[in-house]
């Protein structure tokens, strides 16, 4: 796969991971939210100043940025991100069938 690809996926996935949207990243990084889109389709080929806008908005070493962890250590992160939005959610819901438990008692 072509470093840029796979540069693009790792963009992605660090913005993904932080619930950033590309516009969220754009501004954090000072560049335009459609160059933010291209890189992570690999149209474009950033500069080292870029990279390193980049790797300040994650907060993290333009070394972290350009390490590219293996497709296991991606799916890892990913089952992550769904548990925690999963804990969320079924907290969530638990509050509104408290909330609604308590209407009924009311009622």
């Amino acid at each position: 796969m072509p470093i840029l690809v796979k540069f693009g996926q790792r963009i992605r996935q660090l913005r993904q991971a932080k619930n950033l949207s590309q516009e969220q990243l754009a501004e954090k990084a000072n560049l335009h939210p459609t160059f933010i889109g291209k890189i992570e389709r690999a149209e474009i080929n950033p500069s080292i100043v870029t990279l390193e806008k980049i790797a300040q908005a994650f907060n993290m070493p333009l070394s972290q940025l350009l390490s590219f962890p293996d497709d296991k250590q991606i799916i890892t992160s990913k089952i992550e991100m769904l548990n925690e939005s999963i804990t969320r959610a079924m907290k969530e819901l638990k509050t509104a069938a408290d909330i609604a438990q308590d209407f009924k008692d009311k009622s």
